[in-house]
């Protein structure tokens, strides 16, 4: 027979169609490739859950700095700490959260996937691959640089929000003789030393500002703080809240139990914060009056009170504790200024309301970070589309982690992700839970994409702007929250949706009818069946009839005896699980078994 006449052989179809000998859902099929960028707490988190819950991938995370942490590596300022657990309380300074999550990193050798001083600066979707092709910029030690070139199936943003420093355009910065700083960029050599009897500009009082100032203010002779916007200011427990937990480390067995049920508490607390969130609710009013009473008794003096307290919603600017920041605004060497900053010159500076500081030595630029959600590298996605004009002029997500035109793509802390209203570790863990689903879902049915439909990312922010209608961040005030344009939110999907554990519910359980799916195989979409085996089959040593387990029995059928002058029928499983109903040897005797 000639060549070209011989039969195909088995497994195939008249179009050339071939079965492959695969094995259904095993992860031995398919080879991943991960990459994640940001070696941060979301960058730690994905580390671990991915070594602990996928088969057959690899993952490599890249981090622009020299080591872990990200925002908490990075900020360094004096008294620098984590504001947001709770409207009252502030459990964590900056030291301790690197110092955890180092440990994280040093119990579970999670640093082995990390390649650090690498800054991705370019990554791009090819279709016809169904992978991302990255570029990646690599930093030695002698400061010279190499460009370096990666692919992967699965590409997870990582960044965070709060890693960018926004730097305020004020005439005259460039033109200042003494040191300028920005709370996110501190010199190591920036200490209290080079402060001791200065006179110090702060400029801005928002997170930073209320903690640096605090921590500066003993040791400079002067301290001048700029303050153009209003904020809401809590009390703080002693000791960062950590007073509860002293003396009590040396006891590994004991420590565990007593800060579950103290960390509980508060995270319950903080979980009702979404009741407080609209406009017109008790929760609300309960919450200003309590706010108002604690900064009035802090601050005492009424011409703060007046330059302080807010005329807007607790929330619609981000609350912070502020009680050493109120106390420190009291102290004789420091220096409020209710207006902006509005002209630097070669040693002093003028606000906006004409006063001016002379002799300045230093400036601190507590001015936050850019939020804006645009990429600070190219990222390009189907047909050409970049994600810094898909974020243009509104930041529209899927969920707040994914973006249509942009397959296998997760973000975290992408637009409408929460920040307010519940833990952010546990949304992040949330997110993984769906990252996870989305790689064995593309590793088992051997996938080439999967991506948001444009529709339902649409209908979904339609839904979030609708319901945030009588909510705090309608009020008017300077918030990151909003877009300054035209007020337009954009930074919490618990504000769009609900709750932090609204979100967290939704995120787990993905929706695949919300996305756009393509197989690998262009012939027919169920080559990942395979030729009829399972993986259990494939193990000679596994359990090939599982159903067979009387953990699955229906306890009622044994019981229904034991109710034979009742005319209702058996109690359900669950009734009969309550009654602790267990099977009997002669009930099962009597009837030939099950």
């Amino acid at each position: 027979m000639d060549r070209d006449q011989r039969e195909p052989p088995p497994h195939t179809s008249s179009n050339g169609y071939f079965v492959p000998d695969v094995t259904y859902l095993d992860p031995g099929n398919r080879r991943m490739r991960i990459v994640t960028i940001g070696a941060g707490f979301s960058g730690i988190m994905y580390a671990y859950r991915f070594q602990n819950e996928l088969e057959n991938v690899e993952h490599v995370i890249y981090e622009k700095n020299g080591d872990i942490g990200g925002t908490w590596l990075e900020n360094r300022y004096p008294k620098c700490s984590c504001d947001g657990k709770l409207f009252t309380i502030d459990i964590a300074v900056n030291d301790s959260i690197w110092k955890y999550l180092d440990r994280v990193c040093r119990v579970w050798d999670l640093r082995k996937y990390m390649q650090f001083n690498s800054r991705v600066i370019e990554a791009t979707w090819n279709e016809d691959l169904g992978k991302w092709m990255l570029k990646v910029e690599q930093t030695y030690s002698d400061e010279s640089t190499s460009v370096l070139e990666d692919e992967c199936d699965v590409l997870i943003q990582a960044t965070g929000m709060l890693n960018n420093p926004k730097l305020p355009e004020i005439q005259g910065l460039g033109s200042f003789k003494g040191r300028v700083v920005h709370t996110a960029q501190w010199p190591d050599d920036f200490t209290a030393a080079e402060w001791t009897g200065k006179k110090i500009v702060i400029v801005g009082a928002g997170s930073s500002s209320i903690q640096a100032t605090p921590g500066m203010q003993p040791y400079a002779k002067e301290l001048h703080v700029f303050i153009r916007s209003k904020s809401w200011l809590a009390s703080v427990q002693p000791n960062y809240g950590l007073k509860p937990f002293k003396g009590l480390k040396k006891n590994k067995r004991v420590l565990p139990v007593i800060t579950q049920n103290w960390f509980r508490k508060h995270e319950s607390m903080k979980q009702e914060v979404w009741k407080a969130l609209f406009k017109d609710s008790p929760e609300q009013e309960a919450l200003r009056s309590r706010f108002q009473q604690i900064m009035r008794d802090e601050l005492e003096d009424e011409t703060l009170v007046k330059g302080l307290v807010p005329d807007f919603a607790v929330g619609c600017r981000r609350t912070s504790p502020g009680r050493a920041f109120m106390q420190a605004l009291k102290k004789p060497n420091v220096f409020p200024h209710f207006t902006a900053l509005a002209k630097v010159r070669e040693t002093s500076v003028i606000g906006a309301d004409g006063s001016e500081i002379a002799d300045v030595d230093a400036i601190v630029l507590a001015t936050g970070f850019d939020t804006t959600y645009l990429p600070r590298f190219n990222v390009v996605g189907m047909n050409g589309v970049s994600l810094r004009a898909k974020f243009t002029p509104n930041p529209d997500s899927y969920l707040g982690i994914g973006v249509p035109d942009f397959p296998n793509f997760i973000l975290t802390f992408g637009p409408t992700f929460p920040v307010l209203t519940g833990s952010v570790t546990a949304s992040i863990s949330a997110v993984a839970d769906y990252a996870i689903q989305m790689i064995k879902k593309i590793q088992a049915e051997d996938l080439l994409s999967v991506c948001p439909r444009q529709d339902v990312t649409d209908q979904f922010n339609e839904h979030c702007q609708t319901m945030l209608h009588g909510t705090v961040w309608e009020d008017h005030c300077n918030s990151w929250y909003k877009r300054p344009s035209d007020g337009r939110i954009t930074a919490e999907l618990t504000k769009g949706t609900g709750s932090a554990l609204h979100f967290q519910e939704v995120v787990r359980h993905p929706r695949w009818e919300d996305f756009h799916i393509k197989s690998r195989n262009k012939l027919n979409m169920w080559a990942f069946l395979g030729r009829g085996f399972t993986r259990t089959e494939r193990d000679v040593n596994a359990d090939i009839a599982p159903y067979m387990n009387v953990d699955n029995l229906d306890l009622a059928f044994y019981d229904y005896d034991r109710f034979p002058l009742r005319k209702e029928a058996a109690p359900t499983p669950s009734q009969a699980r309550e009654q602790t109903l267990r099977p009997r040897p002669e009930a099962v005797e009597r009837n030939g078994g099950p």
